[in-house]
């Protein structure tokens, strides 16, 4: 998918951010795929940029060290999940849905990852769309 078609598919289901939100910057980006090893999907990228003109239900995870909506970064929650001791270490937080349950990445299946839902409660994780960009595709329906 191109930002474009990404931005199409948010504008359809989410509101607009009412503040001005920084994006991530190419220091931002080369930092976080430094420390995972992996080089993020486009759409991932796209997606999370977008995050700073569209208001999404949850908490997506930053990205940016800049201005932001407040929400933990991806590399912070990550480090946190990793001190509790039961995180999977190839596991990229993205989105927080709340109690400790997240959808994530996989660091060794970049930049083709599949999109994992990881349920705290009972240490489970689960294939959730074979993409990021099914992923996107599925959040009309997931969101409704």
């Amino acid at each position: 998918m191109t930002r474009d078609e990404v931005a199409n598919l948010l504008g359809k289901i989410l509101n607009k951010e009412v503040g001005n939100l920084d994006n991530p910057s190419t220091n931002d980006w080369t930092h976080l795929e430094k420390k995972f090893g992996c080089q993020f999907p486009e759409e991932f990228k796209y997606f999370i940029e977008l995050m700073s003109v569209y208001v999404f239900p949850g908490d997506i995870l930053n990205v940016s060290i800049g201005n932001t909506n407040g929400n933990d970064t991806i590399e912070f929650t990550y480090d946190y999940e990793m001190k509790q001791g039961v995180w999977k270490e190839d596991l990229i937080p993205f989105y927080s849905i709340g109690n400790g349950d997240y959808f994530c990445l996989h660091a060794k299946e970049c930049p083709n990852t599949a999109v994992y839902y990881y349920s705290h409660e009972e240490s489970s994780i689960e294939k959730e769309a074979d993409s990021f960009e099914e992923w996107l595709n599925q959040l009309p329906s997931f969101l409704s």
